[in-house]
């Protein structure tokens, strides 16, 4: 707290505490999101526990399921250390297959999905 004035350090602490994925935010960008927050305040006091705690429970179930999965069990089982491997893991991965997607659309074409093509 010593390097920020104390409205900015209760600000910070404040979103990170009621940190949550966005309703159309990959793994991947959430992950990186979580991890911006701890470096905006540095001084957080949150052990690699209490960070874990806070980033499971602020994302949705179906990306909840996607990590229990991984786990062969409950991603809060783990260790934070190999939690954080994991879910690194996931998002490096999660990362590489949206970067895939954006990277195959051709520019000026607009793809639809089934309902939409029969639709039109």
């Amino acid at each position: 707290m010593r390097f920020f004035l104390p409205s900015r350090f209760i600000s910070a602490k404040s979103d990170t505490v009621t940190f949550s994925q966005g309703s159309n935010e990959p793994l991947c960008e959430t992950w990186e999101r979580f991890k911006a927050l701890f470096w905006r305040c540095p001084n957080h006091n949150f052990d690699n526990a209490a960070q874990l705690h806070i980033f499971y429970s602020g994302l949705k179930s179906q990306t909840k399921m996607i990590l229990d999965t991984s786990t062969r069990g409950t991603m809060m089982s783990k260790s934070p250390e190999e939690a954080i491997i994991i879910i690194e893991s996931i998002a490096a991965s999660d990362y590489q297959s949206h970067h895939d997607i954006a990277s195959t659309q051709r520019k000026g074409l607009m793809e639809l999905d089934t309902k939409s093509a029969i639709l039109a």
